[in-house]
């Protein structure tokens, strides 16, 4: 009932687990609509899961977020459906078939729309830090920001200005004069 349940929810493009919408992005399923879909209890829900995981049947990342007041949160795990579920029921080749049709039918979705296929594929989650961080220099974007702002806040505390404490800081940590992490892309 819980495999019924989960690929009901299937996205063959992808494989997860959830709706791609433009608006949106990426919208996973929670456990709360396993169980409810499946009828069975949450415990039950979340045994039978770690047995397709044990498998090798699905996988499941669990991303979290970052408060502004520095808490962490757990966001939606993304579940995927791995292709050794598929290859183990005999569907191998169906699936490559179907899959091919899922992705041509969104990349015709988002052309319609005029936008990025990527956008139907983004998962956006208000206050937390991005699934797949851009790691430059061995520290995340976020590492690099904290660190630059506890670095300018020890300028400003032993009493230099707000511009003197931005280019010592940037000195310090090696970047260009005029850098800022709020103007960062």
């Amino acid at each position: 009932m819980v495999l019924e349940a989960l690929l009901s929810h299937l996205d063959l493009a992808s494989l997860c687990l959830g709706v791609p919408t433009l608006a949106n992005g990426f919208i996973d399923i929670d456990m709360k609509i396993i169980v409810r879909d499946s009828g069975l209890g949450q415990r039950r829900c979340e045994r039978a899961i770690r047995q397709l995981r044990e498998a090798g049947f699905m996988q499941v990342t669990q991303p979290r977020g970052r408060s502004d007041e520095g808490q962490y949160f757990g966001c939606r795990a993304i579940r995927v459906i791995t292709t050794v579920f598929f290859e183990w029921l005999g569907l191998g080749s169906m699936l490559r078939r179907e899959r091919a049709r899922a992705s041509e039918a969104l990349r015709h979705r988002a052309q319609k729309a005029n936008r990025k296929l990527a956008d139907f594929m983004r998962r956006v989650v208000a206050g937390a830090r991005p699934i797949f961080k851009h790691h430059l220099g061995g520290k995340s974007k976020e590492q690099r920001i904290a660190l630059w702002n506890v670095t300018w806040a020890g300028h400003v505390r032993v009493g230099l200005d707000v511009q003197a404490a931005q280019r010592r800081t940037n000195e310090t940590l090696g970047y260009p004069p005029g850098y800022s992490p709020g103007l960062e892309q």
